[in-house]
């Protein structure tokens, strides 16, 4: 029988990747979350004004949460996931 592998720790590869490239890391999440939304539209899951209400919830936790932190990257990520509102909402006008 096969051993089970845990996914509760990144492996030593995993983890060397995500310290060294954190931009396209970055990057490949925003493809993934953005190609989920689309799928979710177009299998009639969440409508698209469920999905802009998705994106400005997190745009606005990231935005509070940069104000409480002074974190310049939340605050960065919640201007790229309102950037993507902004389109998803032209793209469905």
């Amino acid at each position: 029988m096969a051993k089970k592998k845990s996914r509760g720790r990144p492996s030593g590869d995993l983890l060397v990747l995500l310290a060294s490239r954190p931009r396209g890391i970055a990057l490949a999440a925003l493809h993934v979350v953005e190609s989920l939304l689309l799928e979710l539209e177009a299998s009639e899951i969440l409508t698209a004004r469920e999905i802009r209400g998705v994106l400005k919830d997190a745009a606005t936790t990231l935005r509070n949460a940069a104000g409480e932190v002074d974190n310049r990257s939340c605050l960065v990520a919640s201007e790229v996931i309102e950037s993507m509102r902004e389109n998803f909402k032209k793209s469905k006008a």
